[in-house]
């Protein structure tokens, strides 16, 4: 059986005879006019419609490519580049470090300020500072020399690398801290200040040197000088690089008072009881204590713990007792005698 397909038997269209004669032939008109209206406008757009998804695909490869690339290597061509063979520079030692390899501990410390350091009998240095510096020298397991310097050049060489530590009954003071780290206090200390016998009653306090007429004399440096400016104003003041040479203003009454440290007020009434009185009240706080170079941490966190273990399992006190037993701290007269 043969079948014959013509335009009304294509899919889409309606085979079925029309019984209405023209009627149904002009819906059939109007249905292919309308289909082939869809085709015309489908064949119109689909050039526009590919192009459309050429030009999507192309971007997003794009987009992905850039995405992928490496970092561009332009505005770092100037870079330095350091081969990963290249060793790391080296970590300077510390001072700990080195005065272990040198098996030396250099210790800066002026010599002449009793009881701290002196000459001996034979000529060795004695006091308390040098005992201190062996005792140091002895934790480390390594020898000691002392350098000898002016008071004026102990920090100047400990800066320039000369020395490891200064060790020389040095009070602690805003501009040497400036310069220099310190340990924590070894002792504790103040000025005060020492009459004649003569002037005991009269000369009871700081307040009653603050006079017109009332000529002053002490050692240079350290707190003394601003501080006896501050609180005599009115008062003359004047400095002797030797101690025994303001000392003897007093005792030969050419001046009044005679302020020092704590340490130096004892021994000088202790060394001349029947012509100096005191009554050992400090008119300021002062503490001594160790210096080292700045930004050296690691060898002032030694130095602290060695000051604690020495004052803990009591070798600090064995010492104070040792070189100051001329005036002990617990002898303070009270300052309402």
């Amino acid at each position: 059986m043969t079948t014959i397909q013509n335009e009304y038997s294509r899919p889409g269209y309606d085979s079925t005879p029309c019984r209405s004669g023209s009627r149904g032939k002009r819906r059939s008109v109007a249905g292919r006019f309308r289909r082939r209206s869809s085709w015309r406008s489908v064949r119109l757009f689909a050039p526009l419609v590919r192009r459309c998804a050429h030009v999507l695909v192309i971007v997003f490869v794009g987009l992905a490519g850039v995405s992928c690339q490496p970092p561009s290597d332009k505005g770092i061509s100037d870079r330095k580049i350091v081969p990963a063979t290249e060793k790391a520079t080296e970590k300077k030692d510390g001072t700990l470090q080195e005065i272990k390899k040198r098996g030396e501990l250099r210790v800066g410390m002026q010599v002449g300020y009793v009881p701290f350091q002196m000459l001996g009998n034979q000529g060795n240095l004695v006091g308390l500072d040098v005992d201190l510096a062996e005792m140091v020298a002895a934790d480390l397991k390594v020898g000691l020399r002392i350098v000898r310097q002016s008071w004026q050049g102990l920090l100047s060489s400990l800066l320039e690398g000369q020395t490891d530590v200064v060790i020389s009954a040095m009070t602690v003071t805003p501009e040497r801290n400036s310069e220099v780290m310190f340990t924590q206090p070894v002792l504790e200390t103040g000025r005060m200040f020492a009459v004649h016998t003569s002037n005991s009653e009269r000369f009871r306090s700081i307040e009653d040197l603050n006079q017109p007429g009332i000529f002053v004399v002490s050692p240079p440096g350290g707190t003394g000088s601003v501080r006896l400016r501050e609180l005599l104003p009115k008062a003359s003041h004047r400095e002797f690089p030797d101690r025994k040479r303001a000392l003897a203003e007093v005792l030969e009454k050419r001046a009044q008072a005679f302020i020092d440290d704590e340490f130096s007020i004892r021994m000088a009434c202790a060394a001349h009881s029947h012509l100096l009185t005191s009554r050992f009240k400090p008119i300021n706080y002062e503490s001594i204590a160790w210096a080292v170079r700045p930004d050296d941490f690691h060898w002032l966190n030694w130095l602290n713990n060695f000051i604690l273990r020495a004052q803990g399992d009591g070798r600090l006190d064995e010492l104070k007792k040792k070189w100051l037993q001329d005036y002990f701290f617990d002898t303070r007269i009270p300052a309402s005698r």
